[in-house]
């Protein structure tokens, strides 16, 4: 039973009352989550460095992505029988352990180990956040409380990066990636004090998610996460096979999980794959495409991140027209922006991958809460559908980093130009946005001849 409040939808509201402690403390644990993220992506070359680990170095930027991919894969029905507080107490001990083996590790090898089972912890814990705002929130309020996460996200995109720098310098890379994790633990703390909030009870009946599916999911972007690392023939084929594989495995995932309703995930989840790839590619396409500083791209990126956010605070599901489909579209616009860019290049090019950065994160900040609210109207239950929805973003951003990087790798060293090359990607991306586009148009006809009224 919400709160009295519940048929408003302003800030107020979702953080009123019980659930709304239990947001505070959700959000406070993604904050930290982010920020130890960040950290890593930031001193993970001085890991390598200083352990002597850049044969394992691509393995461990991988590995995190694919383990929480697989934890994904069984949460669902771990999720609908094993109480809330205890799912909560294993993924916390499991980020603990993760994160102590990184810290104090002695070899790169303990780093791997240890981005595995914080991958697996994170896997989990996805499942369990994403499903308990489908349990505590309607309809209305749903976008609201996605459309902060992304605000959540935007002072560690900024700050983080230097911050650790500055860290990593003054006291070495193991505080740098120790300090998050205290933050991590408290805010997992305070979500078991505000546990209780939830409105949970065992669930008997099987789930619709399919572990043996989300395995395979699992596999094949371990495949093409290799075959993306290896130079060789091989290791070429092995992209491809897991590009292709991992496309329509992470499809199938989602079509059975949710049968007849899939529309909405399937393009919650080519919207995340096509602004994601945008995002991977934006720092190298301002400095090695166009000739242009570090300054620049993290601007660029900033700019996303900040129209992505502004964007989010404010949903507008009944706006037309629908931003649902408007977002995507943009993320269209915005590739096509950056291939121009490409090809005109200087400083108007820069200009132009700005604003096509800008662009895009208006279209994911008008999309990304309404996409990834949607399918809890479906009636089913909360942990799987939330399960459905954390697996959608984490597989198919790990899908479109190997893609758009494995890509770029094998058309360089096929002696491609960089600009030749990401103009290439870019065209992928674009095309992964346009089917984004049209499932998302797709499912707003369905839902219109379902409810003409």
């Amino acid at each position: 039973m919400h709160d009295s409040v519940s048929r408003h939808t302003g800030l107020a509201a979702v953080l009123h009352g019980r659930r709304g402690r239990f947001l505070m403390a959700l959000l406070l644990t993604e904050f930290a989550g982010a920020m130890q993220g960040i950290a890593y992506s930031t001193v993970l070359p001085v890991m390598a460095r200083d352990l002597d680990g850049f044969a394992l170095f691509g393995a461990t930027l991988a590995a995190g992505s694919v383990a929480a991919v697989l934890m994904l894969s069984f949460t669902a029905p771990i999720l609908q029988r094993v109480p809330p507080l205890r799912v909560l107490v294993v993924a916390t001990a499991l980020y603990v352990v993760g994160a102590a083996l990184a810290v104090f590790a002695p070899t790169m090898g303990w780093v791997l180990a240890g981005t595995v089972v914080r991958g697996i912890a994170a896997g989990l814990l996805a499942g369990f956040g994403v499903g308990a705002i489908g349990a505590l929130f309607d309809e209305h309020e749903r976008p609201r409380v996605f459309g902060l996460y992304a605000l959540i996200w935007l002072l560690p995109s900024v700050l983080g990066p230097p911050l650790n720098a500055v860290i990593t310098d003054w006291v070495g890379w193991r505080w740098a990636i120790g300090w998050p994790a205290v933050l991590v633990v408290i805010g997992r703390t305070l979500i078991g004090l505000t546990v209780g909030a939830l409105p949970w009870r065992p669930q008997a009946e099987p789930t619709t998610v399919s572990a043996r599916v989300g395995v395979g999911v699992a596999v094949a972007l371990g495949i093409g996460s290799w075959g993306s690392a290896s130079p060789s023939g091989l290791g070429l084929v092995a992209l491809l096979c897991g590009i292709v594989a991992g496309g329509v495995a992470i499809a199938v995932f989602l079509v059975r999980g949710m049968p007849g309703e899939a529309r909405p995930l399937l393009a919650f989840a080519l919207l995340c794959a096509a602004f994601f790839g945008v995002y991977e590619l934006l720092s190298l396409t301002i400095i090695e495409g166009l000739g242009s500083t570090v300054l620049v791209s993290s601007a660029a990126l900033t700019g996303g991140l900040l129209a992505w956010s502004l964007v989010g605070l404010e949903p507008q599901p009944k706006a037309r027209p629908d931003r649902a489909v408007l977002g995507p579209g943009l993320v269209l616009f915005a590739c096509l922006l950056v291939i121009a860019a490409l090809m005109v290049g200087g400083g108007a090019g820069v200009t132009t991958t700005i604003a096509g950065a800008v662009l895009g994160g208006v279209g994911m900040g008008a999309a990304y809460p309404l996409l990834s609210s949607e399918p809890f109207s479906t009636g089913r239950p909360a942990a799987t559908v939330g399960t459905l929805i954390a697996f959608a973003e984490t597989a198919a951003t790990a899908w479109v980093a190997m893609l758009a990087g494995g890509l770029y790798s094998a058309l360089h060293g096929q002696g491609w130009t960089p600009v030749g090359a990401l103009q290439l990607v870019f065209v992928v991306l674009a095309g992964v946005a346009l089917a984004a586009t049209v499932l998302a148009a797709a499912r707003r006809s369905r839902r219109a001849r379902d409810d003409p009224a």
